[in-house]
């Protein structure tokens, strides 16, 4: 779904980790701004990738760059520069980089992106989104019994590989994550990665788990709700899906309860009858 607005690019990146690592990068419309010179926006070969290639010393020739699919990404400087030796943009589609291999160089070359991009790309910002809590008009997010749809930052793309793959073919091996979110609607998540790239770790738990998070205020309930849990623990959705699962409707109200009819997230008890 398309967003009405330009998001920020802090609102997907933590931009003090670019800083830190040296991570140059630009606004999204940088090349429309009024100051940006003609003869760098006209100085443009877009990259193709499959097709016929057009005929040496033609127009189409000096401003494109025909390569075959699964060609690695360090051969495709190369194929610009003969389109265009003096390029300064290259512009190519996401179904085309798909179709082109992860491949840098060497091995080397692929652990460091990796270790880069695993740092940069991760963001362990939470948010709980307002329309996933419209029953609750009250809502906070120091309230486990309210605030407890909840996804905890962004995790990094797929790695590329950090051996030789086989190139070639209409589509690369690697498989893209299908969403970019830690632990969407999963309730409470922490996941982070550390500046040499390696995992500061995964826990996944829901806020009651954490026993009232960011407050006391909450402890003693939290505590006696959990107890009346199967096994202490809080019943989870299946994967990223808020309902239907244990405990919740399609869409994503808690409905369930225990055996004898407590209420695990109020600790309510329907009057014996």
């Amino acid at each position: 779904m398309r967003l009405p607005f330009r998001c920020t690019m802090d609102s997907l990146f933590d931009v003090t980790r670019w800083a830190t690592k040296g991570v140059a990068y630009r606004e999204a419309a940088f090349l429309d701004h009024p100051k940006v010179p003609r003869a760098l926006r006209e100085s443009t070969v877009q990259l193709l990738v499959g097709g016929k290639q057009p005929a040496a010393g033609s127009a189409a020739a000096r401003f494109t760059a025909i390569v075959p699919p699964g060609t690695a990404l360090s051969e495709v400087g190369a194929a610009l520069s003969v389109a265009n030796g003096e390029y300064r943009v290259a512009e190519v589609s996401v179904d085309g980089l798909r179709k082109l291999c992860r491949w840098l160089g060497s091995e080397a070359a692929n652990r460091d992106f990796n270790t880069l991009a695993r740092y940069v790309l991760t963001d362990s910002c939470r948010y709980c989104p307002s329309e996933d809590h419209r029953w609750h008009p009250d809502w906070t997010w120091h309230n486990p019994f309210t605030a407890y749809n909840c996804t905890w930052g962004f995790h990094y793309p797929t790695p590329f590989p950090e051996q030789r793959p086989q190139c070639g073919g209409e589509t690369s091996s690697l498989q893209e994550r299908k969403s970019s979110t830690t632990c969407p609607r999963q309730m409470l998540c922490d996941w982070d990665t550390k500046p040499d790239g390696s995992e500061k770790g995964s826990l996944t738990r829901c806020n009651l788990e954490s026993k009232g998070y960011g407050t006391s205020a909450f402890r003693e309930q939290s505590e006696a709700a959990l107890a009346a849990m199967p096994e202490g623990r809080c019943p989870y959705p299946p994967l990223d899906r808020p309902g239907p699962g244990p405990g919740f409707d399609a869409e994503g109200l808690w409905v369930g309860g225990s055996a004898d009819g407590l209420d695990y997230w109020t600790g309510w008890r329907p009057a014996a009858k």
